[in-house]
């Protein structure tokens, strides 16, 4: 069973279509999103004749003058039991400092980093997890801007599309399945470089050579075990929600 999930990994990580343009069409709009939910009130500012491109804002200024009451699902703050280190010790202790590190990552992946997001697509799952933690731990932010939010939350329904995760999801299952999916990429990414490294040391060795015949019987393995990673994340993932329930 075991030799079958490496091989699923091995065949995940070597098949760069998995999540291909699609996945960076998904992100590219996340990016836009963020660009323009932290912008669009300066420009605002500057034509106060435009309308503004959300519903809430126009009523609500900040998190601390929306009543709780009143708000949609999609922007009440969750409690979350985080992965395990996903936060630091200290981070994870207080809502604002998880808000300040899940933004960290955010920035650095997805603005600082967007042009390597084809080169790094298992690290971009995993820190979609960090996306959702950062726009959850806003919504406890009363100094946090509505608009923002609105803003925010294009980006993180664009970001779920990419493994199916509905909108109206919590942030709990959604946070569990970019964590576990792409902690499963990244695993599968490490087990694919030590193949590499073994076929270019077979190329040099000779001893190894002899070894071609196991080799082959394992990418026949790949072939059989072929399974569809979002499927295999959302069953993993499923149970760990229940394991911490």
């Amino acid at each position: 069973m075991k030799s079958i999930k490496k091989s699923s990994m091995l065949h995940l990580l070597s098949d760069r279509n998995f999540l291909g343009s699609y996945l960076i069409k998904i992100c590219l709009v996340t990016i836009t999103c963020l660009i323009f939910s932290s912008s669009y009130l300066e420009a605002a500012k500057k034509n106060d004749e435009k309308e503004k491109d959300c519903i809430y804002c126009k009523k609500f200024e900040k998190m601390k003058d929306w009543p709780v009451s009143e708000r949609p699902k999609a922007f009440i703050y969750e409690e979350v039991k985080y992965p395990e280190k996903m936060f630091s010790k200290q981070a994870v202790k207080k809502s604002k400092s998880r808000q300040a590190a899940a933004g960290k990552k955010v920035y650095a992946r997805f603005v600082k980093g967007k042009g390597e997001l084809n080169k790094y697509q298992h690290l971009m799952i995993r820190d979609m997890a960090y996306f959702e933690a950062y726009y959850n731990e806003m919504l406890n932010d009363k100094k946090a801007s509505v608009e923002t939010l609105e803003g925010l939350k294009k980006g993180r329904e664009a970001m779920r599309m990419s493994l199916k995760i509905s909108p109206n999801a919590s942030t709990s299952e959604a946070v569990m399945k970019f964590w576990a999916t792409g902690k499963m990429l990244i695993k599968a990414d490490k087990l694919n470089k030590k193949k590499k490294k073994k076929k270019l040391k077979a190329k040099i060795d000779p001893e190894i050579a002899d070894r071609a015949a196991i080799l082959a019987n394992i990418k026949k393995q790949i072939a059989v075990a072929k399974v569809n990673a979002q499927r295999a994340a959302t069953i993993q993932a499923q149970k760990k929600i229940e394991e911490a329930n």
